[in-house]
């Protein structure tokens, strides 16, 4: 199961650790250039209105043009650092092409359908670990820090429900573009596609590369109170990449989970359907039993439709 690893052009630990070093420098390189391009453009796009910037910037629900200013300055830096920079990593530091993060080059219909349906059932399950993660409490002597984490979700809580308060369709297909496809791809790419195989080399061990990298891509949102379930998800999208050998498998995963939800909370401020999924009430345990039986199901199905198809095409 190991195999997409061996076609990761790194051979020893030093230079994994080294390629690493520098992936996070061309991201970082990517973000700040992505930024600076984006506020050029929005600023461009305004009138080169500085102060409706910073209005928006500042007080986003008091100006109507607020929402697209944003969504910009979200997509620009994400398209630049997650995409962009890897893409120049992988062609002038890796020597590596795009064809490697796939060992298998064909995508089938089925397992990508079981795909979607097994990160939709995960989500129940996940929405326990969500409320366990938000019961966390710091040490007294770790208040300070403890609010200052509180004060960060809150706000940023308040930015995600303006943004995703959608009201027409082209808004709702803006959303899934800047919040659901650019992340699934640039993330996927950066994370399972070009980091995972390095932690690999580094520590020999296919479960620590994907729990590392798990635990990396959730610790990056810098949402603590999100920390554990989304590392749940970064690795449930790591095994999905190590046992189908292809990229666009955890790519249509990660899309699904952004987009499924941006398309519930749409319709439910529609009134078409009476789920809220960002409601904050406890999920039953039943309900996560279930889950976790029907994700177990599904998990058993890929894994079993994913050996088949290579066995019986001699892979």
């Amino acid at each position: 199961m190991t195999e997409i690893y061996e076609r990761t052009p790194v051979r020893t630990k030093r230079n994994a650790l080294y390629e690493i070093m520098l992936l996070v420098v061309f991201v970082f390189i990517g973000l700040f250039v992505g930024y600076f391009a984006g506020v050029f453009l929005v600023l461009f796009f305004i009138g080169f209105d500085i102060n409706l910037l910073q209005s928006a910037l500042s007080n986003p629900t008091a100006n109507p043009e607020s929402r697209n200013i944003i969504l910009a300055l979200q997509a620009i830096p994400s398209l630049s650092a997650f995409i962009i920079a890897p893409l120049f990593f992988m062609r002038f530091i890796a020597r590596q092409s795009t064809s490697s993060l796939n060992s298998h080059k064909q995508i089938w219909l089925v397992p990508a359908l079981l795909c979607a349906l097994l990160i939709i059932a995960f989500m129940p399950l996940n929405a326990f670990f969500i409320e366990w993660n938000n019961q966390m409490d710091l040490p007294g002597w770790l208040d300070g820090i403890e609010n200052w984490m509180k004060d960060k979700e809150n706000a940023l809580k308040e930015l995600t429900e303006y943004l995703t308060s959608f009201d027409t369709i082209p808004q709702l297909i803006v959303g899934l573009v800047v919040i659901a496809l650019i992340p699934a791809i640039g993330e996927e790419l950066l994370f399972r596609g070009l980091l995972q195989p390095r932690v690999f080399r580094i520590t020999k061990n296919m479960h620590a590369a994907i729990w590392i990298t798990g635990f990396i891509f959730s610790a990056i949102h810098m949402q603590f109170y999100g920390l554990i379930p989304r590392m749940l998800l970064g690795v449930l999208f790591g095994y999905v990449y190590v046992w189908s050998g292809n990229l666009w498998y955890p790519i249509i995963g990660h899309f699904v989970n952004n987009g499924f939800t941006l398309l519930m909370i749409y319709l439910y401020k529609s009134k078409m359907v009476d789920i809220d999924i960002e409601g904050t009430s406890a999920i039953p345990m039943g309900t996560s039993i279930l889950s976790l039986a029907f994700c177990a199901t599904l998990i058993l199905a890929l894994k079993q439709y994913y050996f088949k198809n290579r066995t019986s095409q001699g892979m």
